[in-house]
């Protein structure tokens, strides 16, 4: 082979040609080729499979449902615009649960030793973990098709190694690998969707965030600031509110929320997190003003007006040193009001209905079942 064969000039190989490596055959870093690779390892896995002298009808069924599974996963992966993350990792799982079912009993066993090990370290649940593995973490169906498919006799019988499996005992064997394998692939991708969501979640909120940066320094004078607070309405009223929405989208921003994952509900986490919080965040930031504005449980006054004998009646008094000091004060409490709004509220809300349904409870008669007479007073005579 000339050394000119190797150079970037030469034709590209087959395989290179077929999924999505020529749209990105200069990000040979990026995680794409990591997909790229992991989508032909499968239909390699799948050639091999073909192969085999003893399939049945249902095996050639399977096999036809890796193909088209991987077709599909190869156009996930090569879209123009826009992966379909969640369609790619589910073929993929796909795929892989019926190449458990159909691949030679030489390739089963190292993949069954996988299996078990990625079992016992990501499956957390311990319910799960105990149905899967037994109370002992050898005795359950999983650890045990794993023993019986390497011939590895039951531990402390001290028997020979156990013959091998016919046709109906490994199908069961497989058939239990698959749901182990599904267990695992359930729970890392339920990590990898949490992940997903919470890293897009602080994306968009960054970017609504520099979109009240750019209206609130439009709005923001030095007119504003002098005339505090008799330039209240309306630029004070917005920048308030604009501050306490400012607070709220921080707190997105450095939060990472479990997120319970379910199919089609991930746009009202989005909907929460980007409107609903802000919102929040901008009402608490205006109640707080009106709370300032009334001096009933906070005031906020320069030291001119307190020492002039006009003392303020509300429970919390902050005294700085002029116009521009109180009016930058606020807005630091403003963004403070919106960044703790969210749990604030939410407490009191589920605080008050609980007390709301608990009072119900009690005022409601205790129901008693049908036919059953009312027992009589204390005292009476029955008849």
């Amino acid at each position: 082979m000339a050394a000119t064969d190797t150079l970037p000039g030469s034709p590209l190989p087959e395989l290179l040609k077929r999924v999505g490596f020529r749209r990105r055959r200069r990000g040979f870093g990026s995680a794409t080729q990591l997909l790229w690779n992991r989508v032909e390892s499968n239909a390699s896995l799948l050639a091999l499979c073909r192969i085999r002298e003893d399939l049945t009808p249902e095996d050639e069924a399977i096999l036809g449902q890796c193909q088209e599974k991987l077709e599909a996963a190869r156009w996930c992966l090569d879209k123009p615009t826009g992966r379909w993350s969640f369609s790619f990792w589910e073929l993929i799982h796909e795929v892989d649960g019926l190449l458990l079912l159909v691949m030679p009993a030489s390739m089963l066993v190292p993949r069954a030793l996988e299996i078990q090990q990625q079992f016992e370290r990501r499956v957390t649940d311990a319910g799960r973990a105990q149905l899967w593995l037994g109370a002992d973490r050898v005795s359950g169906p999983l650890p045990r098709c794993v023993r019986r498919l390497a011939h590895v006799d039951e531990p402390g019988s001290g028997a020979a190694a156990p013959p091998p499996l016919d046709a109906e005992q490994a199908r069961y064997c497989r058939s239990v690998l698959r749901g182990a394998l599904e267990s695992v692939n359930q729970q890392v991708d339920k990590t990898f969707w949490q992940l997903s969501i919470n890293v897009s979640l602080q994306i968009f909120s960054t970017l609504l965030l520099l979109a009240v940066f750019v209206v609130s320094f439009v709005i923001l004078s030095p007119a504003l600031i002098d005339g505090w607070p008799r330039t209240l309405v309306p630029g004070g009223l917005l920048l308030v509110g604009f501050a306490g929405a400012s607070g709220a989208i921080v707190s997105n921003m450095l939060s990472k929320e479990r997120f319970v994952v379910a199919t089609g509900a991930t746009s009202r986490f989005f909907a929460y997190h980007l409107m609903v919080k802000p919102v929040l965040g901008a009402f608490a930031a205006l109640m707080l003003l009106f709370l300032e504005q009334s001096r009933m449980l906070l005031s906020v006054d320069t030291r001119a007006a307190s020492t002039s004998g006009d003392a303020s009646p509300a429970i919390l008094h902050i005294v700085v040193s002029g116009p521009q000091a109180m009016f930058f004060t606020l807005m630091a409490l403003a963004v403070v009001a919106g960044w703790s709004a969210d749990k604030l509220l939410s407490s009191i809300m589920d605080k008050v209905l609980g007390r709301l349904l608990g009072q119900s409870e009690k005022v409601l008669p205790p129901s008693k079942p049908v036919g059953t007479a009312a027992p009589p007073p204390k005292g009476a005579v029955p008849p």
